[in-house]
């Protein structure tokens, strides 16, 4: 599962607040965090060691995946520190106003790696834990360390305006990013909030026997050889993606709601959306180059019968260079 959904369109469509209705439907615990335009490093994340006062300064943050921290917590076997079994969820609310490389590069490497290792392994889960300058002052003091499990998630918004900062690759790879059009009046309204939630709360051993870990070796093999024909294309231009992104497609579309060929079909048309076609962003459609890209990528789209998503191809590649703004499926 890929560790950072993003959800990305014009202001005022809701973006923050769904999160927060999610985690009140489960039951998860909600921690909605505003990124500031003048955040530059992991510090403005987790805090950091005052040397004037001689303590360390927490964020919310740190608080929160302390508390989730079975490993690292030693108070997290007491009964009223049982928060580890249920989940967090971590909002990044308008996380491009400033360089997301900048302050959350070092966690989205360390979600990447957690994927990989056995964490009750103590020499594996070190190397995916979040080391904190927290004023070790000798070899025998350590610093604070975090190990982010798979009980705390994490969303981000983001606007796309001038005002904003694009997302890099390394974002995109490592990311779903879900894009929001424009609202429709018949849609229009105030969420109440008491309506959702308020009962149990989702647990974290029920959230992971939910996920799929595989697909059917018959549709591995499908969508392996339309990745494969896809990744082709984009090696022309100079812009193939590796075995990340295979890995994150094939998680996406084994645990995409319902069953069979049509699900299957409908959630690789999704990761083409959100992985794939961002990667264009720029080319000179009057490239040779480009021009055989974008006709295999929309024999591809027609086979999977999109027609929205076709239409938003086009028309991105009509343009002086190729811009992409999701699809609108409203």
């Amino acid at each position: 599962i890929s560790p950072l959904v993003v959800l990305a369109g014009i202001s005022g469509t809701g973006k923050s607040l769904l999160p927060g209705l999610y985690a009140k439907f489960f039951g998860l615990y909600f921690l909605p965090i505003s990124i500031q335009p003048r955040w530059d490093g992991p510090q403005d994340l987790f805090g950091f060691y005052n040397y004037m006062e001689n303590r360390y300064k927490a964020t919310e943050l740190t608080r929160t995946l302390w508390q989730m921290d079975r490993y690292n917590n030693p108070a997290a076997d007491e009964p009223a520190q049982r928060i580890q079994d249920g989940l967090a969820l971590v909002l990044l609310d308008e996380m491009n106003l400033a360089r997301v490389e900048y302050y959350f590069s070092e966690l989205l490497s360390k979600l990447e790696i957690r994927r990989s290792i056995d964490p009750n392994a103590a020499d594996q889960r070190r190397i995916a834990e979040i080391e904190i300058e927290s004023g070790a002052m000798s070899a025998d003091e350590a610093n604070l360390r975090l190990f982010v499990g798979g009980n705390v998630l994490f969303v981000g918004t983001m606007n796309e305006d001038e005002t904003t900062q694009a997302l890099s690759d390394k974002v995109v790879d490592r990311a779903n990013i879900l894009r929001f059009g424009k609202p429709t009046e018949s849609a229009a309204g105030v969420a109440n909030l008491d309506q959702f939630g308020g009962g149990s709360y989702l647990r974290l051993e029920d959230w992971q026997r939910w996920q799929r870990q595989a697909l059917p070796p018959e549709a591995q093999t499908w969508m392996r050889n339309y990745l494969q024909r896809v990744n082709n294309a984009l090696v022309r231009v100079g812009r193939p993606f590796g075995y990340r992104v295979q890995q994150a497609i094939e998680q996406y579309v084994a645990n995409y709601p319902g069953q069979g060929a049509s699900a299957h079909t409908t959630a690789f048309a999704d990761q083409l959306e959100q992985k794939i076609i961002p990667k264009l962003i720029g080319l000179d459609p009057t490239m040779d180059e480009s021009h055989a890209t974008y006709t295999e990528l929309e024999g591809v789209i027609q086979e999977l019968d999109d027609p929205a998503l076709l239409t938003a191809f086009d028309a991105a590649r009509d343009k002086p260079f190729f811009q992409w703004a999701g699809v609108d499926r409203g």
